[in-house]
């Protein structure tokens, strides 16, 4: 099984890049790792997500980020760049190969903190609709 993130439009969307070099802590060992927000073609997983046959907006791209103050800016930053007031897009939390029960959640960016960051990125199978 492998996990995927991916945000879902209902129009083609720009890919954007802006991992950098971070240092995480494991255990009691230091690595550093290329992290950050990024959207990016929904390629790899593409066959996979599918076949779970969940309904999703057309447009999908695969989506990079963390539970972190500025990776949840980057994201926010990129739906008010990228959608009018009143659009919706969805972020999905899949793990592929794997057909559970699907949580949905839906509310406005405004109320999109990183509480809700957290449970996106924790909550396995969940569609969570974002409205601009």
């Amino acid at each position: 099984m492998s996990c995927v993130y991916l945000l879902a439009a209902d129009k083609e969307l720009p890919l954007v890049n802006c991992r950098e070099y971070r240092v995480k802590t494991v255990g009691k060992t230091e690595i550093g790792v290329e992290a950050g927000f990024q959207v990016a073609p929904h390629q790899y997983y593409r066959r996979s997500v599918d076949e779970l046959g969940y309904p999703m907006k057309h447009y999908q791209y695969e989506l990079s980020l963390e539970a972190g103050e500025k990776d949840l800016d980057s994201l926010k930053q990129y739906l008010i760049g990228h959608f009018s007031p009143g659009e919706s897009v969805e972020l999905w939390h899949l793990w592929v190969g794997e057909h559970s029960r699907l949580v949905r959640c839906h509310g406005g960016l405004s109320e999109f903190d990183m509480d809700t960051l957290r449970q996106f990125l924790d909550t396995e199978q969940a569609c969570f609709t974002v409205t601009i």
